[in-house]
């Protein structure tokens, strides 16, 4: 496996396609880690978008963070994605965020 992270600040009010798995490879998504960076409270959205079951699956919905917090799933949490599978996040207008996600990448057999 090679691991690979993606860090980004995200614009405000849209939604961002932060990752997509690649073509012939697998991913195990192991860290999601969120920074509230301004100074109020503000709302974000995270899902994986399942290619194969073309279906989005909430991995946080309208989450409030406070003002400069962070969020972070890490250790034994892990999504397994297949190749075209993506991470989307959605912020509040207004609001300003940074995030790092971590995969470990296998190209499929």
């Amino acid at each position: 496996m090679r691991p690979i992270s993606i860090g980004k600040n995200l614009a405000a009010g849209v939604e961002t396609t932060l990752y997509t798995v690649p073509t012939g490879y697998t991913a195990e998504w192991e860290l999601l880690y969120l920074h509230n960076t301004t100074v109020a409270n503000r709302q974000i959205t995270v899902d994986w978008y399942d290619v194969s079951e073309n279906t989005h699956v909430a991995i946080l919905t309208n989450y409030d963070m406070n003002a400069k917090d962070y969020f972070k799933f890490d250790g034994g949490a892990r999504v397994v994605m297949d190749e075209g599978d993506q991470v989307h996040i959605s912020t509040e207008s207004s609001s300003a965020f940074g995030v790092i996600c971590t995969f470990n990448l296998e190209r499929k057999a």
